[in-house]
């Protein structure tokens, strides 16, 4: 009769254990939505830039990546027509967004150095192991929180430019840009610590 108890005792547990399990798994209920402005780019670069194409991209290729499978985070990406943190902060905060994207187009750099445009100075990205970065396109990110404009995360993207063709180069960091965007709004934030 003991054994029997044992058993019942073992299927009971193992019951509450794989509910547990399919519970922790997110469903659709449990599924929720991030809302990100992407602001025009701006162009520290040599490059010629047109910011809303631009802009556009960069929005288009999220909405490729708004989903993922294992992530319970789903991006809801919509566009500003600023370009200054505090503008595009205010536009993302009316709009509803948690989150805004800056991005700038920047000449890389084989040593530290610094890059300037119509807004100021900043300093360039450094580009380890290619020979040729006349030949390299670079986009520098920015993810801010619109309540605060807390930073969440900052990176560069780079793609070479092959065949003198700056537009598929272009396409390329922004695609990279995209990916590792929705990479770090998918991550856990710590809370803001008024």
């Amino acid at each position: 009769m003991n054994w029997q108890r044992w058993c019942c005792l073992g299927w009971l547990g193992i019951s509450i254990a794989g509910a547990a399990i399919a519970q922790s798994k997110p469903t659709a209920d449990q599924k929720r939505t991030i809302r990100v402005g992407i602001a025009l780019m701006e162009n520290r670069s040599g490059r010629p830039v047109t910011r809303d194409w631009d802009r556009d991209q960069l929005v288009r290729d999220l909405q490729r990546v708004r989903n993922d499978r294992k992530s319970s985070i789903i991006l809801e990406v919509v566009p500003l027509e600023a370009a200054s943190q505090e503008a595009a902060g205010a536009e993302a905060r009316q709009k509803n967004c948690q989150y805004f994207v800056l991005t700038t187009m920047v000449d890389p750099r084989r040593e530290s150095g610094i890059s300037a445009g119509p807004d100021g100075i900043a300093r360039a990205p450094v580009i380890v192991g290619n020979s040729r970065l006349e030949q390299m396109v670079a986009i520098e990110f920015l993810i801010l929180d619109a309540s605060d404009l807390r930073k969440v995360a900052d990176g560069t993207s780079t793609a070479p430019v092959e065949e003198n063709n700056d537009i598929r180069a272009a396409d390329e960091a922004m695609q990279m840009t995209a990916r590792r965007v929705a990479s770090e709004l998918r991550k856990e934030h710590p809370p803001t610590i008024d």
